[in-house]
């Protein structure tokens, strides 16, 4: 999945749990102005950030990394 759909996948959950950007930031310790921009596409969050929102939405992370020779 690429970071627009990544960002439209936590922004429709964060509205189903009916919380705002505000409640997130708060609740993950991420800036307000990071989930902005990863709703919007934009930027590349950290896996850190990007575990901190999956806590709070209730999302679970599977990183697969592959080596590349």
């Amino acid at each position: 999945m690429d970071l627009k759909g990544i960002g439209l996948l936590l922004a429709e959950r964060r509205k189903e749990l009916n919380l705002r950007q505000e409640d997130l930031a708060q609740m993950s310790g991420v800036t307000i102005k990071t989930i902005y921009n990863i709703e919007e596409g934009k930027g590349n969050p950290s896996a850190n950030t990007l575990i901190k929102l999956c806590g709070v939405l209730g999302f679970e992370i599977n990183i697969n990394i592959k080596m590349i020779s």
